[in-house]
C-alpha cells in the first residue's frame, strides 16, 4: 500500500517509515498540513496517518478536507496522550483510528491492520458498484437546512460509476437537487415566502430556524425516494406543506427568468433535468434525467 504520514515531529516520520517499510509498504512523507493535502491530490494514497499539531494546517483540518473530497481513504490521529476531545472530534469526523505518543510496535500494527481491511473493503465495493445495474434509496429527513448539501452529496456520489452524468456535470446535479430540497424544507414544510428571501437572505434563514421549533412546522418531514439506473436517474421530494400552483411557473425557456430570485431554482431544475412533474398538490416533485449517449 501507498501510505502518507505527516507530521513535522523527524523521529516520529523515522519511525513509521522503518515499521511501514519493514512490512513492504510504501511511504510518502509530508512535514505539514498543506504538504500532505498537495500529495493527496496529486499521487493515489491507500491511508493516511497524521499528526494532530502541523504548521499551517493541523490534522483534523486535514482530516475535514480530506472528507470534503469525498475521500474514503482510511485516516489515522496521531496525537499526544491524554487529549481525548480532539480524538473524540477526529473519530466523529470520519477517522477509523488513532495512535497516541510514544508509538508502539503493537499499535501500530492494529491501527495498520485497519487501514488495510478498510482499503480493500472499499475497493471491494467499488468492484460491485461498478457492476451495479440498480441502485433505490429511500430518506426521511427532518427541516434540518444545515445538511442539505450533504444530503446531495450523498445522493449523487454514484452517478458517475452508472455512467449517467460525468464529475462536471454531477456538480450541476447537486445545484439542482440542493434547490429542490431548499423548496421542499423552506417553501413547503416551514411556509416561508420567498419575498422574505428577495428581501434578505440572512432573514430568511433566521426564520427558518424560529419555525423549525414551533407548530404546526416542527414535527413535518421531506421525503425522498430516488433511483440509479445505467440508463436513468430519478429522484422525488414530497414535503409535508400546502404544496403550490405549478401551472402558474414562468417559462424556463426564457432566459431572463434565471436572474429572478423567485422562482429560480425550478427553472434552473426544468432546464437541466429531462422530465419534471409535480402531483397535484403541488408538494411533490419528481425529475428525471437519462444517460446522454456520446455521439
Amino acid at each position: 500500500m501507498n501510505l502518507l504520514i505527516a507530521d513535522d515531529n523527524l523521529e516520529i516520520l523515522k519511525q513509521l517509515r522503518e515499521f511501514f517499510e519493514g512490512l513492504n509498504h510504501t511511504v510518502v512523507e509530508a512535514h505539514d498540513g498543506d504538504e500532505a493535502l498537495e500529495i493527496l491530490k496529486q499521487q493515489v494514497i491507500d491511508g493516511v496517518f497524521s499528526a494532530l499539531t502541523m504548521p499551517k494546517v493541523g490534522g483534523i483540518e486535514l482530516l475535514k478536507e480530506l472528507k470534503s473530497m469525498n475521500s474514503t481513504i482510511p485516516f489515522v490521529l496521531i496525537s499526544r496522550h491524554g487529549d481525548a476531545d480532539n480524538i473524540l472530534t477526529s473519530l466523529n469526523l470520519g477517522a477509523c483510528d488513532f495512535l497516541t505518543k510514544p508509538l508502539t510496535i503493537p499499535d501500530l500494527h492494529r491501527s495498520l491492520n485497519k487501514v488495510i481491511s478498510l482499503r480493500e473493503d472499499s475497493q471491494f465495493s467499488i468492484y460491485c458498484l461498478e457492476r451495479s445495474v440498480l441502485e433505490s434509496r429511500a430518506l426521511e429527513i427532518g427541516n434540518d437546512f444545515e445538511y442539505i448539501n450533504r444530503i446531495v452529496a450523498f445522493m449523487t456520489r454514484n452517478l458517475p460509476s452508472y455512467g449517467i452524468l460525468d464529475e462536471e456535470d454531477r456538480f450541476t446535479m447537486n445545484i439542482i437537487l440542493g434547490e429542490a430540497l431548499e423548496n421542499a424544507i423552506f417553501h413547503g414544510n416551514l411556509q416561508i415566502s420567498s419575498d422574505l428571501k428577495k428581501e434578505r437572505f440572512e432573514l430568511f434563514r433566521e426564520e427558518g430556524e424560529k419555525r423549525r421549533d414551533i407548530e404546526p412546522y416542527k414535527d413535518r418531514r421531506v421525503y425522498i425516494s430516488y433511483e440509479i439506473s445505467r440508463n436513468s436517474v430519478k429522484y422525488m421530494f414530497r414535503d409535508e406543506g400546502k404544496g403550490f400552483d405549478h401551472s402558474k411557473i414562468p417559462d424556463p425557456k426564457d432566459p431572463e427568468n434565471l436572474f429572478k430570485v423567485s422562482g429560480r431554482g425550478i427553472l434552473l431544475i426544468m432546464n437541466f433535468m429531462d422530465e419534471v412533474f409535480w402531483n397535484d398538490r403541488g408538494n411533490e416533485i419528481t425529475m428525471v434525467r437519462y444517460r446522454k449517449r456520446k455521439q
